[in-house]
């Protein structure tokens, strides 16, 4: 079995106990194919970035679930089917086990810095560098005159 996301919008037309009834068919279409729910969120409700199906606001809710990939497609048959949902997205999700092994048990060691030399100027290349300057200077003055 693998680990599934499903977020979806339902209009916010809907009350809270109409949005119950979706959220609970869907567990029950779920659990009635052999998954496992492993959490859903609460239907909250948004502001949508842009209109869907002309409706302004949409209740957002996501389940957490596993099934077989077998049964998947009867999954987004009834999605499909149903027209409670403005849109929805499903994703496999990695299990969180796989997720730790794959992590670094130990740190990795940090190498020192090594400083870098810094050129110290010689006199005669400050010279030089002031004379630059006033050049830029005097430069500068007659443009603007």
């Amino acid at each position: 079995m693998k680990n599934y996301e499903l977020t979806y919008l339902i209009s916010s037309d809907y009350s809270e106990t109409d949005v119950a009834k979706v959220i609970a068919g869907i567990t029950n279409f779920i659990r009635g194919k052999e998954g496992s729910i492993k959490r859903t969120s609460e239907p909250s409700k948004i502001k949508l970035a842009y209109s869907v199906e002309k409706k302004a606001e949409a209740y957002l809710i996501s389940t957490y679930f596993s099934l077989s990939s077998e049964k998947i497609k009867d999954l987004e048959f009834y999605l499909k089917e149903q027209n409670d949902f403005l849109r929805y997205i499903l994703v496999v999700k990695k299990d969180i086990k796989e997720k730790l092994t794959k992590r670094r048990t130990k740190p990795q060691p940090v190498e020192s810095i090594i400083p870098v030399p810094v050129k110290e100027l010689s006199e005669e290349e400050k010279e030089e560098k002031k004379v630059e300057l006033q050049e830029i200077d005097d430069k500068i003055d007659e443009i603007l005159k």
